[in-house]
């Protein structure tokens, strides 16, 4: 039987949220945090991506042949995960500079500014690469 096994990462920042599976446009599932799902499919060329509200992965192309499985993995933006532990870490030093420690630290407060501009960036511009799909190397 020719499928596409996809396994998705276990990761904090879209735990909660369903992620739609697309083979040739259509949606042919969802995929949960931490799952793997295996989709069937025909012999030949597909092309296939992951979508999450209006943000999704790169259209990848895969060419299967008779009762041959590709597996994918799927997982959010790079540092995606280590964004908001980052960027709550720098808050709570702040707070801790300023009202604890009674050091006036303005300039301080950039940093996190600066670091929510990254997450912005897959959200608008880079909605297309918000998500990040990749065949996994098979031995």
């Amino acid at each position: 039987m020719t499928k596409i096994i996809i396994e998705r990462h276990s990761e904090w920042n879209n735990k909660a949220r369903e992620i739609g599976i697309y083979i040739d446009n259509k949606k042919v599932g969802v995929i949960n945090d931490g799952d793997t799902q295996e989709y069937p499919t025909e012999t030949g060329t597909h092309e296939v991506f992951a979508k999450i509200d209006w943000c999704r992965s790169q259209k990848i192309e895969i060419n299967l042949n008779q009762d041959e499985t590709k597996m994918l993995t799927l997982s959010g933006f790079k540092y995606g995960t280590w964004i908001m532990p980052i960027l709550l870490g720098l808050l709570l030093l702040y707070y801790i500079l300023t009202y604890v420690l009674n050091i006036n630290a303005p300039f301080f407060m950039g940093l996190p500014a600066i670091a929510f501009l990254y997450p912005m960036y897959y959200i608008t511009l880079g909605k297309n690469r918000y998500l990040t799909l990749t065949e996994k190397k098979q031995n």
